[in-house]
C-alpha cells in the first residue's frame, strides 16, 4: 500500500499544476419544485461544455466557481422530476444567481443518468440492461437488506439463507458470478452462506444500478450474472455554509425489529462532511403456521464521508465506513451444516476506507482523471450447534463410544485492497473514451475448531470416562487471489445522438499463491494440547497458479422515434475460481467438501436486446437474452481417501435464456399502473437437465397515487407460478400470491423540523408460501408472515 500511496500523491501534485487557472465566472441558484415551491434536494446541475457538475443542497442551493465560458447550457436532472436545460449568459462582475423551477414526474424519466459501465449516459441510451433502485424506492420500501429491495425489479430474485443473510439471482446467475460495489470498491467474501449484502446500512444508500448480464469488461472477474453497484449518500459543494441532520426510526411488527439512524451533513465552498449511524434489533421472525427459530438479528453501523475541492476542478473525496453484526440467526443448517444444527454468525463485520482523486477537467490529450485506493475487510465468524450425538459402536480394539458434538466453530478474515487509475480522453464531441488499470487481491485466514464430548461406555451402555476434545484445523489455507487488469471503453453517438455505439475490452491477469495446510492442526484433550496428532497430514501444498483471460462487450442502441429505442448487446466474460472453490476441505462427517486447485476459469457468452419506449406518461421495457456458459463449477460426487466426497469440478456447458419485461402508465392525474414480469430457463446443453436455482415465471402488479411528493398510496401485488422443472436434488415449489400496501405522508412541517411518516402491510392476508431459492436452506420452509410497519424521519 505505501507504493500505492506514493503514486497516488504524484499523481495528485501533477494534475494540481496542470489544474490551476484563473477564476473567471460564477454561476450560483437554487432548484425550488414547481407546484410547492419547496427546496429539491440532491438534484444534478451538469454544465457539459465545462465538464462541470454540481448538486443542491437540502436547501436546493448550488454553486459553481472558476466558468471559462461566457455563455452556458444548463441541464438538471433529478430522480421524480422532469429533465431541464436552458441556455445561460454569465456576467463576470456577478454571481449570476439564478431560480430554476422542476415539475414532478410520477415516473421514472428516460432522461436520468446512469454511472455503472463507467461511461454515464442517460437511462434511455444505455448498451446494457440495466435496474436503477433509486433512494425513493429504498424510502417508500421496508425492506431488512438491499437483497430485498433489489428483488422487486424484473430479474432480480431473492436469495435466502435467512432472515439477516440474503443475496441476489440475476436471470439465474448469483453468489460468486455477481460482482459487488460499494462506491466502487469490491466487497470479496465467501458466497457459501451470504453476507456481503446485509453488511450495508440501507439508510446511507443513494441508488443501486444492477447491470443484468456479462460484464468482465467493465469490472474483471466474477462478472459473468451481473454487477451490482451500490452509491451511498454523498455531500456537496455549496457556496453558503449549511449543517442539518436526520432522525428516523421504524418498527415491524413481524419480528419486533426496532430500527433507528441518525445522520448529519455539513456542507460549505470547499468541503463537506457527512456522518451516519444505524442500530437495528430483531426477534425470530413470525410466520404463518408459528415463528422461524434462529431468525433474530442485532446490528450496526457507522459511516462517514467527507470531500475537499481545492485548486481548480481538483476533488479529494474519503469514505470510512464500520458494519457490525455481534448476532445473526441462520436458519437451518443443510447442506453445510446437519440439518438440525443451529448456525449463527458470532459476529460478523465489514470495514471500508477508501480515498478517491477526481480531477474533472484537464487540458491537452486527457479530458478527466481520477484515481481510488481502497481496503475493504469482512471478518465472519461463525458458531455451529450441530445438535447431534453419534454412537460408536465396540469393535474388537475399541470400546464403544458416545459423541456429542458440542461445537463447530469456523472463521474467515478477508481482506481486500485494491487501486483504479482511470482516464477520460479528449476526443471528438460524439466520442467517449476511457481507459485505466485496476489492481485488487483478496487474501484469506480461515481456522476452525470443533468440540467434542466423548464418553467411553462399558457393555451395559454405562459410562466409563469422559473426554472433551477440541480439534483444530485450517478449511481453507492461507491464501490470495491477485487481479491486474487494463480496460478501455469507446461510446461513439451518429444521427446527432440518435444511434449510440460502444465497445469495450478488457485483458486480466489472475495470480493465485496458497501455504501449505495440514489437517488436524491440533488436538486439545481435557485441556492437554498436541500440535502433532498421530493422524496429521498435509492437506493443501504451498502452490502458485497464474492465469490470462479476456472479456469485451459491443453494443448499438438505437432511436426509432422520439420515444422508442432499441439495443442490442453482445459481451464475453469470466469468472476464475475461488479461493474457497480452489482449496475449501469441509469434513461434514459422512461427506467431505473438497476445493480443486486445478480448475479453470469459467467462461460465457452473452447476447441481449430490448426495446423500450420513454414518454411523460408511459414506459415500456421489455428485454430478450440468451446466456452461454462454460466450464462451470459444480460439486460432483467422488472418493477422497476411500471416504464419499463432493468435489469441485468443471462441468459442461449450460444455457440460460428468458425475458424481462416492465411498464409505468401515468393514467390519470396522480394515479400510476405499473407491473412487471420475468422468466427464465436454465438448461445444462450436454443432457438437457435443468440447472439449480432458476426462478419460476415471476411478476407484479400495482397501482400507485403520488400527490406533489406530500401524500404516496401504494398497493401492489407479487405473483409467482409453480416452479416444477427443477434440479436433483432440489424440490419442486408452488406457485404464491402476495399483497402489499405502503403509504407516506411528506413534508409535514413543525416549527424548524420537517416530518415524514411511512405505513404500510406486507403479506397483507398472512399467505404461508415458500421461496424456490431459499429451498437450499433445510428447515426454512416459509417467507415472512403479515408484517405491519411504521416508519418516521425528521429532517432539522
Amino acid at each position: 500500500m505505501k507504493t500505492i500511496n506514493c503514486i497516488l500523491f504524484l499523481f495528485i501534485v501533477i494534475n494540481f499544476s496542470i489544474g490551476i487557472a484563473q477564476a473567471q465566472y460564477e454561476f450560483n441558484g437554487k432548484v425550488l419544485e414547481l407546484n410547492l415551491n419547496e427546496p429539491v434536494a440532491g438534484a444534478k446541475i451538469s454544465i457539459y461544455s465545462e465538464n462541470s457538475v454540481a448538486y443542491t443542497n437540502d436547501s436546493g442551493y448550488f454553486s459553481f466557481r472558476n466558468l471559462n465560458e461566457k455563455i452556458i447550457t444548463v441541464s438538471i436532472s433529478r430522480i421524480g422530476y422532469k429533465v431541464m436545460s436552458f441556455e445561460k449568459v454569465l456576467d463576470i462582475s456577478d454571481d449570476n444567481f439564478t431560480i430554476i423551477r422542476l415539475e414532478q414526474m410520477n415516473i421514472m424519466s428516460g432522461e436520468i443518468e446512469v454511472y455503472s459501465t463507467k461511461i454515464e449516459n442517460k437511462i434511455r441510451y444505455s448498451i446494457f440492461p440495466i435496474a436503477l433502485i433509486t433512494r425513493k424506492d429504498l424510502t417508500d420500501n421496508n425492506a431488512v437488506s438491499v437483497s430485498e429491495v433489489l428483488s422487486t425489479k424484473p430479474g432480480l430474485n431473492l436469495v435466502r439463507d435467512g432472515i439477516w443473510s440474503t443475496d441476489v439471482n440475476i436471470r439465474g446467475l448469483s453468489r460468486d458470478n455477481i460482482v459487488v460495489l460499494i462506491n466502487g470498491n469490491r466487497i470479496e467474501t465467501a458466497n457459501n452462506l451470504s453476507a456481503r449484502l446485509s453488511l450495508v446500512d440501507i439508510n446511507s444508500i443513494e441508488r443501486i444500478e444492477v447491470i443484468k448480464g456479462g460484464t468482465s469488461s467493465i469490472y474483471g472477474s466474477g462478472g459473468t450474472g451481473g454487477v451490482v453497484s451500490i452509491t451511498t449518500l454523498s455531500g456537496t459543494f455549496n457556496k453558503k455554509f449549511s449543517l442539518n441532520g436526520i432522525l428516523s426510526g421504524s418498527y415491524s411488527a413481524v419480528n419486533e425489529m426496532s430500527n433507528s439512524g441518525l445522520s448529519l451533513f455539513m456542507s460549505s465552498e470547499n468541503i463537506y462532511a457527512n456522518l451516519y449511524t444505524l442500530y437495528r434489533e430483531a426477534s425470530d421472525i413470525k410466520i404463518p403456521d408459528g415463528i422461524i427459530p434462529n431468525s433474530s438479528f442485532r446490528d450496526y453501523g457507522i459511516s462517514f464521508n467527507s470531500g475537499i475541492k481545492f485548486g481548480r476542478n481538483n476533488f479529494l473525496t474519503l469514505d470510512l465506513q464500520q458494519f457490525n453484526t455481534p448476532y445473526a440467526g441462520i436458519p437451518g443448517g443443510f447442506p453445510l451444516f446437519p440439518n438440525r444444527a443451529t448456525v449463527t454468525y458470532e459476529p460478523a463485520e465489514r470495514q471500508l476506507y477508501a480515498f478517491t482523486y477526481e480531477n474533472n477537467k484537464i487540458s491537452g490529450l486527457i479530458n478527466a482523471l481520477s484515481a481510488k485506493v481502497f481496503i475493504q475487510n469482512i471478518f465472519r465468524d461463525v458458531m455451529v450447534i450441530p445438535n447431534t450425538i453419534v454412537l460408536v459402536p465396540k469393535t474388537a480394539t475399541t470400546p464403544a463410544r458416545r459423541i456429542n458434538n458440542l461445537s463447530i466453530e469456523p472463521d474467515g478474515k478477508h481482506y481486500s485492497s485494491g487501486m483504479i487509475f482511470q482516464a477520460d480522453f479528449i476526443t471528438k464531441s460524439n466520442n467517449r473514451l476511457i481507459g485505466g488499470i485496476d489492481l485488487w487481491r483478496r487474501k484469506l485466514i480461515t481456522s476452525r475448531e470443533q468440540t467434542q464430548k466423548i464418553e467411553i461406555l462399558d457393555s451395559n451402555n454405562n459410562v466409563v470416562s469422559t473426554s472433551i476434545v477440541q480439534t483444530g484445523d485450517i478449511p481453507i489455507p492461507e491464501s490470495k487471489f491477485t487481479s491486474f487488469g487494463i480496460f478501455a471503453q469507446d461510446e461513439i453517438s451518429f444521427m446527432r445522438d440518435r444511434l449510440f455505439l460502444d465497445i469495450s475490452a478488457r485483458a486480466d491477469g489472475i495470480f493465485v499463491s496458497n501455504e501449505q495446510s495440514v489437517s488436524p492442526l491440533y488436538v486439545i484433550t481435557n485441556g492437554v494440547i498436541n500440535n502433532s496428532p498421530s493422524n496429521q497430514k498435509i492437506l493443501w501444498n504451498a502452490s502458485t497458479d497464474n492465469d490470462i483471460s479476456w472479456s469485451f462487450n459491443t453494443g448499438a442502441n438505437y432511436k426509432l422515434t422520439g420515444n422508442l429505442n432499441y439495443s442490442l448487446n453482445f459481451s464475453a466474460a469470466f469468472r476464475s475460481p475461488s479461493l474457497e472453490e480452489r482449496f475449501q476441505y469441509i469434513d461434514l462427517g459422512s461427506v467431505v467438501r473438497l476445493g480443486n486447485p486445478f480448475l479453470d476459469p469459467e467462461t460465457g457468452y452473452f447476447i441481449s436486446t430490448a426495446l423500450k419506449y420513454w414518454s411523460d406518461d408511459l414506459n415500456l421495457s421489455l428485454e430478450l437474452y440468451s446466456n452461454y456458459l462454460s466450464d462451470l463449477v459444480t460439486e460432483i460426487p467422488g472418493t477422497y481417501e476411500t471416504r464419499p466426497a463432493l468435489i469441485k469440478t468443471n462441468i459442461g456447458s449450460a444455457r440460460l435464456a428468458g425475458f424481462d419485461a416492465d411498464w409505468e402508465y401515468n393514467f390519470y392525474n396522480s394515479f400510476v399502473f405499473y407491473g412487471s414480469a420475468s422468466f427464465i430457463n436454465g438448461e445444462n446443453t450436454g443432457n438437457g437437465s435443468a440447472l439449480p436455482q432458476i426462478a419460476p415465471l415471476n411478476g407484479s402488479l400495482g397501482l400507485k397515487y403520488i400527490y406533489d411528493d406530500l401524500i404516496s398510496l401504494n398497493f401492489n401485488t407479487v405473483i409467482y407460478s409453480d416452479q416444477n422443472r427443477v434440479a436433483t436434488g432440489e424440490v419442486t415449489t408452488p406457485g404464491y400470491t402476495v399483497y402489499n400496501f405502503y403509504s407516506g405522508i411528506n413534508k409535514i412541517y413543525l416549527n424548524e423540523f420537517e416530518l415524514s411518516l411511512y405505513a404500510g402491510s406486507e403479506n397483507i392476508f398472512n399467505r404461508n408460501y415458500r421461496n424456490h431459492l431459499s429451498t437450499a436452506r433445510g428447515t426454512v420452509t416459509s417467507e415472512p408472515g403479515r408484517n405491519i410497519y411504521l416508519k418516521a424521519k425528521i429532517v432539522f
